[in-house]
């Protein structure tokens, strides 16, 4: 009996230091701890939105601007990726510090917040505050939204930052640790702090904007095959329709959630004051206040049926093993 204790105090060792592990408890933790938004890693949004506007050069040549964000992009990254690799070799535990390091990138809680907020004040009475919560974490305009439009606007922002902020981090460190999950990560900060929906960084913010749909195209493809699964008659017709969205990847992983959801999005918005007319995407009804949290639902069980799958064919590996 006592081998037997000690061989299972070996796999439980064994295990906690497993990628998979590290995953699930850092989602885990994530999930439940509530961390105030200053703390939070977006927090350094409005930081990178100011350095793209001191090295973006507005006289420069479309191909001039290009280079600058490609250059910042750089700028932020190989200082981040070179302090993270020192301060991993002085961490005491290397799996500790990369639960810790892990949750930090991961940010789905504020998304929840913002899908429940959404549901309670998306009234007639209480418009005017749902706008202004919703405000920060959306492009368009929000001042003319009414509540059918900040219910569409919040569900596709939930989505997407879902993916770039969640998903994204989880399978870089998936793929290659800490540098990983800190790549997807700084991509996804460096997306939106020059998002190409601002005229200013429309060509500034192109190589930040392709590298960012190019790490998402995977993720986006893990999170869209559970949906895909049932849907696979009309897959090709869903994955046409999604193609006509301006990010085809993200179109695609939309498309999957209205066919799931019975509604539309999509349609025109305001950026800037210019009026974009963007496909509409599915053919139910529009959002109403629960659309943000079932969409948000649905991403996240695709994403923590992968987490429990990656756990179970762990365990199994150090039970055979």
């Amino acid at each position: 009996a006592v081998i037997e204790t000690g061989s299972l105090d070996l796999m439980a060792d064994a295990l906690l230091s497993t990628t998979a592990a590290i995953l699930v408890g850092a989602a885990l933790l994530e999930a439940v701890i509530p961390w105030p938004s200053h703390l939070r890693l977006s927090a350094v949004t409005p930081l990178l939105t100011r350095l793209g506007h001191k090295v973006h050069r507005p006289d420069g040549s479309p191909g001039q601007q290009m280079q600058a964000g490609l250059l910042a992009m750089l700028v932020v990254w190989l200082p981040c990726a070179a302090g993270l690799w020192s301060l991993r070799n002085l961490a005491l535990s290397e799996p500790i510090f990369d639960l810790l390091f892990l949750l930090l990138m991961l940010e789905s809680r504020p998304l929840r917040e913002l899908a429940h907020a959404t549901r309670s004040l998306a009234t007639q009475e209480t418009l005017p505050l749902a706008r202004l919560q919703a405000t920060p974490w959306l492009k368009r305009e929000t001042g003319k939204l009414s509540a059918m439009g900040l219910a569409k606007a919040v569900t596709e922002s939930c989505a997407l930052r879902l993916v770039g902020q969640w998903a994204g981090p989880l399978l870089g460190f998936a793929l290659a640790g800490v540098q990983g999950a800190l790549l997807w990560r700084l991509v996804q900060l460096m997306n939106q702090s020059w998002s190409r929906k601002d005229p200013a960084f429309d060509h500034f913010g192109r190589a930040a904007s392709a590298l960012y749909q190019g790490l998402n195209a995977s993720v986006i493809l893990l999170l869209g095959l559970p949906l895909l699964a049932s849907r696979l008659k009309q897959a090709a017709q869903l994955l046409r329709s999604g193609a006509l969205w301006p990010y085809p990847a993200m179109g695609m992983l939309l498309t999957l959630l209205v066919d799931k959801c019975r509604i539309r999005l999509g349609g025109p918005r305001y950026y800037q004051g210019a009026l974009q007319r963007w496909p509409v995407i599915g053919t139910g009804a529009e959002p109403d206040s629960e659309t943000p949290r079932k969409v948000l639902n649905i991403l996240q069980g695709c994403g923590w049926g992968w987490l429990i799958l990656a756990l179970v064919v762990t365990v199994a590996g150090l039970f055979h093993g």
